[in-house]
C-alpha cells in the first residue's frame, strides 16, 4: 500500500502545509486569545466611564434635589417642587443604570435599597411636612458617597485582575507560539528527513548505475512520478546490461576470431626471421622483425582485451582461497628480478604476515600489475617501496615508486581502459593494467587509489583479510 501522494509535487505542498499548520494553530489561538482580551477590555474602560460620569452625576443631582427642598421650606414656591421632581426623575434613572454596569453587581442591591429608601420618604411627603423627606435626601448623599467609594474599589480591582489575566494570556500566547514554532521544526525534520531518504534512494540508483553494478533491479518508492523514474532507471539498467552483454560478446567473438589469423602471422613471421624459406637480404629481416614485433604487440592486446573482458565477470568465477600474501608478493618480485636488475633498481619494504581470501590467479595479476609498473615507470638507479601493512580488517599493499608520477589531470583517468597519460609516452603498455587491476581489486571487494605523493607515483590496494565479512 503507497501511503505518499500521487505526486512528489503534493508530498512537498503536504510537507509545507504540516510545517504551516502548528503556526496557523498557534496565530489562531493568539488571535482569540487577543480578540477575548480586547473585547474584555472595551467592556472594562466603557464600564469604568459609565462609573465616572454617574458617580459625578448622582451626587450631583442630590445636591440639587436637597437645595430645592431647602428653599421650599423658606419659600413655599410650587415651581421648586417641580424642580425636585426633575432632579428625582434623572437621580433614579442614574441610580437604576449605575445598578445595572456588571461591574458594580456586588453593590447593586444596596443602590436599590437607596431608591427604595428615597420612594418610601417620598410616597410618605406632603407640602406642610417636608422635613422628612429632606432629611432623607440628606442621608442618601451620605449613602451615595459609601457606595461611590466601593464602586471605585470594585473599578481598582478589576484594573488588577485585567492586568494579571492580561499578563497570564501574555504567557499562554508565548508559550503557545514556541510550541508551535517547535512543533513546526519537528514538522520540517521529518519531512525533510523523507525527502532525503526519498533523493537517496534516486541517488543510490544512478551511483549504481555509473559504477555499472547491474545486477540488481531498481524500485523506487514514493510517489507515483517518483515510481515511474524507478522504472526509467530500471530500464536504463536492463539496457545497459543487454549493451555490455552486447559488448562482452562482441569483443570475446572478435578477440577469438583474431587469434587463429593472428597466430598464422606470427608463426610466419618467425619462420621468416629464422630463415626457413631461405636467406634473407637486411632490408627483408628488417621488415620481418616489424611484422614480429607488431604481431607480437598485437597479441598483447588481444590478450587484454579478453583479459579486461573476464575481468568484469571476474567475482562469479573464482573461488576464494587462504592466500599467504606475503609470499605471493615474494613469488611476483622474482619473476621480476630480471628487470628490475636490468634497471638497477633497488626494491626496499617490510612484508607483513598476513593471509587473505581470493583467487590465486586473479590476486597474482594484480601484485604483477603494480609492481610490474613500478618498475617501468621507475628511472635507473631508482628506489622501489613495497609494504605490506594491516589496518584493521584490511590487508594494504603499498608500492611507491620515484617515477615522473601522475599529473593532477590525469588522476582520474589512469583507470580508465585504453587511457595512457603524457607520463607514459616511451613506455610500452596498451593502457589496460590498472583498469585490469581496478576491476580485480573490486571482485574482492577491496579498493585501488592512488595515493597524493609529492614526488613519485604511490599505489595503494586495500584487500579484506581472511575470515572478514567486509
Amino acid at each position: 500500500m503507497n501511503l505518499y501522494p500521487r505526486s512528489f509535487l503534493r508530498l512537498i505542498l503536504l510537507g509545507y502545509a504540516l510545517v504551516a499548520l502548528p503556526l496557523l494553530a498557534a496565530i489562531g489561538y493568539v488571535s482569540v486569545g487577543l480578540n477575548a482580551i480586547a473585547d474584555r477590555s472595551a467592556a472594562a474602560v466603557q464600564q469604568a466611564s459609565l462609573t465616572a460620569r454617574l458617580g459625578w452625576e448622582l451626587p450631583e443631582q442630590l445636591q440639587h434635589m436637597e437645595r430645592s427642598l431647602r428653599q421650599y421650606e423658606v419659600l413655599h414656591d410650587a415651581s421648586l417642587l417641580d424642580d425636585y421632581e426633575t432632579s428625582r426623575r434623572e437621580w433614579r434613572q442614574n441610580s437604576e443604570e449605575f445598578a445595572r454596569v456588571p461591574l458594580l453587581a456586588p453593590i447593586a442591591r444596596r443602590i436599590g435599597d437607596m431608591l427604595a429608601t428615597e420612594a418610601a420618604a417620598r410616597h410618605k411627603f406632603a407640602p406642610e411636612a417636608i422635613k422628612p423627606l429632606r432629611e432623607t435626601v440628606t442621608a442618601l448623599k451620605t449613602t451615595t458617597i459609601t457606595l461611590l467609594n466601593e464602586a471605585g474599589r470594585l473599578v481598582d480591582a478589576e484594573r488588577v485582575a485585567f492586568r494579571g489575566e492580561a499578563e497570564a494570556l501574555r504567557h499562554r500566547l508565548f508559550l503557545a507560539l514556541a510550541l508551535a514554532l517547535a512543533l513546526a521544526v519537528v514538522m520540517f525534520w521529518f519531512g525533510r528527513r523523507v525527502l532525503a531518504r526519498l533523493l537517496s534512494r534516486v541517488e543510490r540508483a544512478v551511483i549504481a548505475l555509473g559504477q555499472n553494478r547491474l545486477d540488481r533491479s531498481i524500485r523506487l518508492k514514493g510517489p507515483e512520478d517518483l515510481q515511474w523514474v524507478g522504472r526509467r532507471l530500471d530500464w536504463l539498467r536492463r539496457r545497459l546490461l543487454a549493451l555490455e552483454e552486447q559488448r562482452t560478446r562482441i569483443l570475446r567473438h572478435v578477440s577469438h576470431e583474431l587469434k587463429t589469423p593472428l597466430a598464422a602471422l606470427r608463426e610466419g613471421s618467425s619462420l621468416l626471421n629464422e630463415g626457413v624459406a631461405g636467406p634473407l637480404s637486411p632490408q627483408q629481416a628488417r621488415i620481418a622483425g616489424i611484422m614480429q614485433g607488431n604481431a607480437l604487440r598485437l597479441q598483447t592486446l588481444i590478450d587484454g582485451l579478453l583479459k579486461m573482458q573476464q575481468a568484469g565477470h571476474v567475482r562469479d568465477r573464482f573461488e576464494p582461497v587462504a592466500l599467504r600474501l606475503d609470499e605471493l608478493i615474494q613469488q611476483v618480485l622474482d619473476t621480476h628480478q630480471l628487470a628490475a636488475r636490468n634497471k638497477r633498481l633497488h626494491i626496499s619494504g617490510t612484508l607483513a604476515p598476513l593471509t587473505v581470501a581470493g583467487g590465486r590467479e586473479e590476486m597474482t595479476t594484480i601484485l604483477d600489475n603494480l609492481i610490474s609498473n613500478a618498475i617501468k615507470f621507475s628511472p635507473e638507479d631508482g628506489l622501489v617501496r613495497l609494504t605490506l601493512t594491516r589496518a584493521g580488517d584490511r590487508a594494504l599493499v603499498d608500492v611507491i615508486d620515484q617515477g615522473p608520477g601522475v599529473p593532477e589531470a590525469d588522476r582520474e583517468k589512469i583507470f580508465e581502459p585504453f587511457y595512457r597519460g603524457a607520463a607514459s609516452k616511451g613506455v610500452a603498455g596498451i593502457g589496460l593494467g590498472l583498469a585490469i587491476t581496478r576491476e580485480f581489486v573490486a571482485a574482492h571487494r577491496g579498493s585501488l587509489d592512488l595515493v597524493a605523493s609529492p614526488a613519485g607515483t604511490h599505489f595503494r590496494a586495500a584487500l579484506p583479510l581472511a575470515g572478514s565479512t567486509t
